[in-house]
C-alpha cells in the first residue's frame, strides 16, 4: 500500500537571507517566506491530505498555518524528529565565518541526520500507511529524507538536489 507524501520547505526566514546557521532556531519568515506559501496555497489544496506531519519549529508551523489559510487539519503531528540539521555551537553564526573542514564535536554529522531522516521515514511509512501526507520541513533534513526514500547511500545524499523555499516534491514510500 503506496503512501503519497506531498514534500515541503517552508518559506524563506531572516535567517536564510543572513546566511546564518539555523538549525533548531525558530526562524523567522520574511514577507516573501509568507508570500511563497501563499503562492504556493494556491497550487496545494490541503484537503486532499490525510495528515499533516512537520518539524515543531516556527518557521515550518508558519509556513502550515499559512497553507492552512484557517482550515483545521485531519491530524498535524509537530515532531523534533522532522527539524533540521543540529549546528550545535555554530547555531546562530554565520555560515561564511565557520570552518568547514572542522566542525565542533556538537554538530550533528550526515551520518546522524541521515539516520534521523531514516527514523522519520518508518515513522510515516507505520503511522500512514496508504495516505496523503504533506511534510512540511527544512533543506538538508528534507534531503536526506528524500535521499531515503529513494534510497540513495549516504554518500550520494549531496547529489539530491535541494528543495527551494516553499518548494514541493510529491513522493510515494
Amino acid at each position: 500500500m503506496k503512501t503519497r507524501l506531498c514534500i515541503v520547505r517552508h518559506g524563506e526566514t531572516e535567517e536564510n537571507i543572513s546566511h546564518i546557521f539555523q538549525g533548531h532556531l525558530p526562524g523567522t519568515l520574511t514577507e516573501n517566506g509568507r508570500s511563497q506559501a501563499v503562492t504556493l496555497r494556491k497550487t496545494v489544496d490541503v484537503s486532499v491530505f490525510d495528515a499533516i506531519v512537520s518539524s515543531d519549529l516556527r518557521r515550518a508551523t508558519d509556513t502550515v498555518t499559512i497553507l492552512l489559510d484557517g482550515k483545521v487539519p485531519r491530524d498535524w503531528v509537530r515532531s523534533a524528529l522532522f527539524r533540521e540539521k543540529d549546528w550545535g555551537s555554530l547555531t546562530g553564526q554565520v555560515v561564511g565565518k565557520a570552518d568547514f573542514d572542522a566542525f565542533p564535536s556538537d554538530v550533528e554529522t550526515k551520518e546522524m541526520l541521515y539516520d534521523r531522516a531514516g527514523k522519520a521515514l518508518c515513522f510515516l511509512q507505520d503511522k500512514y500507511a496508504g495516505k496523503t501526507v504533506l511534510v512540511v520541513s527544512h533543506g538538508l533534513f528534507l534531503q536526506s529524507f528524500m535521499a531515503r526514500i529513494a534510497r540513495v547511500p549516504l554518500e550520494q545524499v549531496g547529489s539530491m538536489r535541494r528543495l527551494g523555499n516553499c518548494e514541493c516534491r510529491w513522493m510515494e514510500i
